[in-house]
């Protein structure tokens, strides 16, 4: 067999190793079983573990909600109105200013001695 096939074979061989050891060890860390589990290791559920902390008050300096400079909404999401009934819908179109009327068009004159011509 070639020293390729072989590397191979080792690796694939390393990897199933590592996922059966992983496989197991998750088994193991499933089961219900506090014998395998050391004492400094706390569930939580143990009746003698400690309460938990109370977290501490906030400080003099945090601002409260809400905040000062905060507003209500203008739309009320809790209702049963559609939202697109609370904003108008923008014009279809802009609003144009009105044509100014046309003002006649001066006549041309027609080609003759003041036109000027140009040689061909």
């Amino acid at each position: 067999m070639p020293a390729n096939e072989a590397e191979q074979i080792l690796a694939m061989a390393l990897i199933f190793v590592v996922h059966v050891i992983g496989g197991l060890m998750l088994v193991w860390g499933m089961l219900e079983n506090d014998a395998w589990r050391p004492r400094w290791w706390r569930r939580g559920d143990d009746p003698g573990d400690p309460p938990p902390v109370a977290p501490p008050p906030p400080s003099p300096g945090r601002a409260r909600l809400p905040l000062a400079g905060a507003q209500p909404s203008r739309v009320r999401l809790r209702d049963e109105t559609p939202l697109r009934d609370a904003h108008p819908r923008p014009p279809r179109r802009p609003a144009r200013e009105p044509q100014p009327e046309r003002a006649p068009t001066v006549p041309r004159e027609p080609p003759g001695e003041h036109a000027v011509q140009r040689p061909r």
